[in-house]
């Protein structure tokens, strides 16, 4: 038995992370003990004597005639009341017939005592686990555009004074083999000179640079970026302003440059590759070919280790070019100026898509410009999407659809028509442009058009009560016992809709927190964090680590299934994920019932 015991610790967390002589230890010192079902083991009040690990059987934690939780084989009982020395607080009660690994105490002591990892082990909070969790669902391949900027390579920040000749700044530069100057210092910048300042503002002139400061031919006010950002945020903002160098500053001090050949030069597949890629190019055919390139890439993204939110960010920056792009080549084809926004909605709004995301999308248009030119433009956008690979909504919510093609007043009516009668479609749709944000053309709008809502919605309260209701709608696939709730038949035989009973409700819940509050972020984290202070810094924080946990896991499955030749969606198998992941998604679905019990307590909707 003590050889079966040895296996089963060796692949149990924590006791995986002890060495082969630490496990004899524990396995030498402690004893086996069948508990049959029903038999109480602990009473509250109680200190428990062992550790007990479970290696066969179940049992639950009850407070009075409620029970709290179910566990099972591979979870230990009175850890906490060891570790803080104090009394039980519960009923553990068999459910059946069980066999436990009973651990003195002094033992479990000694273990936590010389093994910090260990004992964090069973003092984590469900916060610190879920991002483990997803950070442990990753492994580790290199992508450049998402290095800190603190870990990229800085150019030295070279400075001279704004009362300098540009001969000495120009002798600068060549001495240290650099293209730029910046003018003022660390602490104060008062402006950037490049090599091309020099070419086209003094050279070129026919300007004496022996006459001329450096003050005089500065570009100012400077772009600058903080070291805390990510590399593909720096190559954004270098594309969106049209500049080759950026300075980077930390507690409001320069300390480096970023040029973008440097950038360029370290990884040829990374976003600014793709970006650069995506303008130059104007063959349609040319376009999807890149798109297919970076759907494998985003894939391997997946990989790196980095946050999910910051990849979902990076795939929408991405997508963003795409269909700027598409509309750069239908409105050079019409020939027509047109005031209007085209704005993305759902997911792609929210900055959240995966692997195939539909395009949700639709247009705001001027009262003033004529309807079916812009239809058009609808049109003529979504075919080159399309064409170029993106896949076409399944409830034809697109610019190609008139339903989604409205000028600003059409659309404050319907909108105000939606919130007045909140039947199911009327919630789906407002749900789906709550989240709008605007790629291209008169930002004003989609501004104009949030308020309007939070407006309308302000004197017609009742609307958050049934949009609410919409987030209490499905529960969190676990049952009474934490086992998992999975299809029994069909295409999904043993596997569970994720996104229906984890990812909506929060996305859901957020965004008639958002409406009540009027917040006008978009991403359903940047909302979290904004609404901390109405839903709790201790819920937020679990809801934000469990959002990441329910996408990564969602993105693992759905990579796996398109490496299987399958259409990916939004089910999970949970017999394919490790115990310790298993254990994690138990705890994220709890946090979301918890999510749905205080929704539902502040609409007075559910007790």
């Amino acid at each position: 038995m003590s050889l079966d015991i040895k296996e089963f610790l060796s692949k149990q967390e924590p006791f995986s992370s002890l060495s082969e002589n630490q496990i004899e230890y524990i396995i030498k010192n402690s004893s086996l003990d069948y508990v049959p079902k029903d038999e109480i083991l602990l009473k509250p009040g109680q200190i428990p004597s062992y550790l007990y690990l479970i290696i066969k059987g179940g049992f639950v934690l009850k407070k009075g005639e409620t029970t709290l939780e179910f566990l099972e084989k591979g979870d230990s009982i009175g850890d906490t009341s060891l570790i803080f020395d104090q009394e039980n607080q519960f009923t553990v009660q068999a459910v059946e017939d069980s066999i436990l690994l009973l651990i003195p105490s002094d033992i479990f002591k000694t273990i936590i005592n010389s093994h910090p990892e260990f004992k964090e082990y069973f003092t984590k909070t469900t916060i610190k686990k879920l991002t483990e969790g997803y950070r442990r669902l990753q492994g580790s391949i290199d992508d450049t555009s998402l290095l800190s900027i603190r870990d990229f390579p800085l150019k030295e920040p070279l400075f001279c004074s704004g009362e300098e000749k540009i001969t000495e700044v120009a002798k600068k530069m060549t001495k240290k083999g650099l293209s730029y100057c910046l003018v003022g210092e660390t602490s104060d910048l008062q402006g950037i000179i490049t090599d091309r300042d020099l070419k086209d503002r003094v050279i070129a002139a026919g300007k004496n640079p022996d006459m001329i400061k450096a003050e005089e031919i500065k570009t100012y006010p400077v772009e600058t970026i903080d070291s805390s950002k990510f590399l593909f945020e720096a190559v954004l903002k270098m594309v969106n302003k049209n500049i080759k160098r950026l300075p980077v500053v930390e507690n409001k001090k320069v300390v480096g440059v970023i040029e973008d050949r440097d950038i360029f030069i370290f990884q040829s597949k990374n976003l600014l590759h793709f970006i650069k890629q995506i303008q130059v190019e104007s063959d349609v055919k040319v376009l999807k070919e890149i798109y297919f390139n970076i759907q494998e890439s985003v894939k391997n993204l997946f990989k790196t280790g980095k946050d999910i939110e910051i990849l979902q960010k990076y795939t929408a920056e991405i997508n963003d070019r795409f269909i700027q792009k598409a509309i750069q080549l239908t409105l050079n084809e019409l020939k027509e100026k047109i005031d209007f926004s085209f704005v993305v909605l759902g997911s792609e709004g929210r900055k959240e898509q995966t692997l195939n995301t539909d395009i949700d999308n639709g247009i705001i248009y001027s009262d003033s410009s004529p309807r079916e030119t812009v239809l058009k433009i609808g049109r003529k956008v979504v075919e080159r999407l399309l064409e170029i690979g993106f896949p076409k909504c399944p409830g034809n919510i697109m610019a190609s659809n008139p339903v989604w093609v409205k000028s600003l007043k059409d659309w404050e009516d319907t909108l105000s028509s939606w919130i007045h009668r909140p039947d199911p479609e009327s919630i789906m749709y407002i749900s789906i442009f709550f989240d709008l944000r605007s790629v291209y053309g008169n930002d004003n709008f989609s501004q104009q058009l949030r308020k309007h809502i939070f407006n309308v919605v302000e004197k017609n309260k009742n609307f958050l009560v049934v949009m609410a209701l919409k987030t209490l709608e499905f529960e969190p696939p676990i049952g009474f016992f934490r086992n998992f709730i999975v299809e029994k038949t069909g295409e999904h035989k043993n596997e569970l809709d994720i996104k229906k009973g984890g990812i909506f409700p929060i996305v859901q819940g957020t965004r008639v927190l958002s409406i009540e509050n009027k917040v006008e972020l978009t991403g359903t984290l940047d909302r979290l964090r904004e609404l901390r202070n109405k839903i709790g810094t201790h819920l937020t924080e679990e809801l934000i680590e469990s959002f990441k946990f329910f996408q990564i896991l969602r993105l693992k499955f759905q990579i796996e299934k398109i490496q299987e030749g399958k259409e990916p969606d939004n089910y999970i198998n949970p017999e394919k994920l490790s115990k310790f992941e298993k254990d994690l998604l138990k705890d994220a679905f709890k946090v979301v019932k918890r999510f749905q019990e205080m929704l539902g307590v502040h609409y007075r909707i559910r007790v």
